[in-house]
Order: C-alpha cells, then sequence, then structure tokens
C-alpha cells in the first residue's frame, strides 16, 4: 500500500558545502511554523547529498521531535540534480518546495506560492529582493541571468534563487543533468507551463564564493550553451550542425578555390602553402559536421515518437466547457 499523499513536500537540499547545523535547525524552525499556519498536510524531505557529519546529527535531531521530517542520504555527491529529482520521486505532495539548508528568503512567501498554484500557475519562480550579498556577487548573477535571458528570451531574473514551488508534474515531465537543476524555471516555459516570477526578501546569503572560482564561470557558460541547444535544436540538430558544417565548407571552398587561382593563373608553386591544407582540412571537417546533423535527423525521425517537448494543459469533451459553466453561474 502507498503512502497517502499530502498537500505539500518541502525539499531541502545541502550538497557541495559544509551546512552550520546552527543554520539548518533555525531554518527548519521558520519552515514549520510557516507549514503549520497554512493549515495544509505536508512533509518535509531533508537530502543530504554526500555532507554527513554533523548536519545528519542535526537532521536526526530534528525528526526525533518533527515526525513529517524524512532524511535522503547519499553515500557521496552526485550533484544537486541528482538530489533533486530523487527527492521528487520520494516526495507525496501535489506542490513540491525547494529550500537550501539556510533561511535564504523569507519563509513567509509560502502562502503567496502556493495561492498562486492554487489559481492555476504550475512554477512559481522567486527573485531574491533586495538583494543582501556583496556587489561583485551581485554583479555576477546579474550577468549570468542577462546573458541566460538574452540566449533563451525567457525572462527569469534570478535562476539561482534555490527557493521555489511548483507541482510535481512540472519535474515530472522535465528530463535535467548535471547543474541543468538551475534552469528548471526555463525549462518549464519551454515545455508549456505557466510560469510567474515574483519578488521575495533575501535575507541571508551562506556556502562558497563562487565569483572566486574562474572554472565556474566556463561550466555556467557550457551549461547556457548546453540549454540553448536542447532548447532550440533537440528536433531540429540538423538546423544547428547544419549551418555550423555549411560554414566550414564555405570558408575551406573558398580557400581552395583561392589556392586554384594561385596555381593556375598566378603559377605560383603550392607546395609550400599551409593554406591548401587549411581548406582541404575546413571542406573535410565542415562534410563531417553536416553529416552528424543528418545523422540526427535520422534518430529524431525513428525516435521521435517517444519524444515529448509539449504538455497538454486539459482536454476539453462533451457538449459544454467547464470554463463556460463557471461563467454562467
Amino acid at each position: 500500500m502507498s503512502d497517502p499523499a499530502v498537500d505539500l513536500s518541502l525539499v531541502v537540499l545541502a550538497s557541495n558545502e559544509k551546512p552550520d547545523p546552527a543554520l539548518f535547525e533555525e531554518m527548519l524552525g521558520l519552515w514549520r511554523t510557516e507549514l503549520e499556519e497554512r493549515g495544509r498536510s505536508y512533509e518535509v524531505i531533508v537530502v543530504d547529498d554526500g555532507v554527513g557529519d554533523e548536519f545528519i546529527d542535526a537532521a536526526r535531531a530534528v525528526r526525533k521531535e518533527w515526525s513529517a521530517v524524512r532524511i535522503v542520504c547519499f553515500r557521496r555527491c552526485f550533484g544537486e540534480s541528482v538530489a533533486l529529482d530523487t527527492a521528487v520521486d520520494l516526495a507525496r505532495g501535489t506542490y513540491v518546495i525547494t529550500s537550501t539548508w539556510y533561511t535564504q528568503v523569507d519563509p513567509k512567501a509560502l502562502s503567496q506560492a502556493v495561492a498562486l498554484l492554487d489559481e492555476g500557475t504550475d512554477f512559481v519562480a522567486f527573485r531574491r529582493y533586495p538583494r543582501v550579498d556583496g556587489v561583485l556577487a551581485r554583479f555576477v548573477s546579474w550577468l549570468f541571468n542577462a546573458y541566460t535571458r538574452w540566449i533563451t528570451k525567457v525572462k527569469i531574473h534570478d535562476l539561482n534563487c534555490a527557493f521555489r514551488a511548483f507541482k510535481r508534474e512540472v519535474v515530472e515531465e522535465l528530463h535535467f543533468h548535471g547543474d541543468l537543476f538551475r534552469f528548471i524555471s526555463v525549462l518549464a516555459v519551454q515545455k508549456g507551463f505557466r510560469v510567474q516570477e515574483i519578488p521575495v526578501q533575501h535575507v541571508r546569503e551562506e556556502g562558497p564564493s563562487t565569483f572566486l572560482r574562474p572554472g565556474l564561470y566556463v561550466r555556467r557558460f557550457l551549461d547556457i550553451l548546453a540549454l540553448f541547444f536542447l532548447m532550440k535544436f533537440t528536433r531540429k540538430p540538423l538546423r544547428f550542425f547544419g549551418l555550423v558544417g555549411l560554414g566550414f565548407l564555405s570558408i575551406g571552398f573558398a580557400i581552395c578555390l583561392w589556392m586554384l587561382y594561385v596555381k593556375l593563373v598566378m603559377g605560383e608553386a603550392l607546395s609550400d602553402r599551409p593554406m591548401l591544407v587549411l581548406g582541404i582540412f575546413l571542406v573535410v571537417l565542415g562534410i563531417i559536421v553536416a553529416s552528424i546533423g543528418l545523422i540526427g535527423e535520422i534518430i529524431i525521425f525513428t525516435q521521435g515518437r517517444d519524444l515529448r517537448d509539449y504538455h497538454i494543459d486539459r482536454i476539453i469533451e462533451g457538449n459544454s466547457d467547464p470554463d463556460e459553466e463557471e461563467g454562467r453561474e
């Protein structure tokens, strides 16, 4: 017999850092007050993504006093995407709320998020405003979000806020890996879900200073490129690979034509001309890249029935529309 469903599932993620047990217990205390004031059934899932030690001891201590808490422990760090995906699989709530291990934002925003979900919004994204972290951190965050908005055309201003609220079917229909969990709201928009972003009071910012880690910027840049490709070319790989391949092929063909002109018209030898090798290389590279796009198109054509890049809102059958019936009451 499966566990009974609840209204709200709070998922608390701890990954890639050493949480402060005192801040963690403080955060859970604030969340407990908010959840109990809502008057709805709820559960709390604490995910230990390989953190262990004092954090898991603090979680166990809280669980002794708060039976709604469940703890998920990984043997090592698998990343926040795996942690979030696992937690959602275990969650029984109609609505899922995510939080980091400390009080990043004001939990009182929960009532507004639940109200929006009740009204039909599928995903509530939160924007930390005003920010309380350092000027450099805010600038880096603004740059990251502005670049993502420019690439994806999705108007979300704070992708790094850990406080999110959504209907469980949103994440059940999304596929993300690596660091793409940060772009859940963008993927939800691409899938056709109703996403709304609202401001929330920023309380605290903990964790490592990411702006001092240059390698992180490279990974974020690659993540955004991967997101752009997944959104634009998952079903049309030839448009991407074909365009890139055509560019290489055109440049290589132009170089080869120039080398032919140099040989036939100008009468110069080509044995000491590395440009000829470059031209031939670009022609071959262009053909290979375009072929990758063609192979991708063949795979999409044969397996496309198993890919779903859409979400059905509802199916209306019979002689009346439920919305019209409500309008006549």
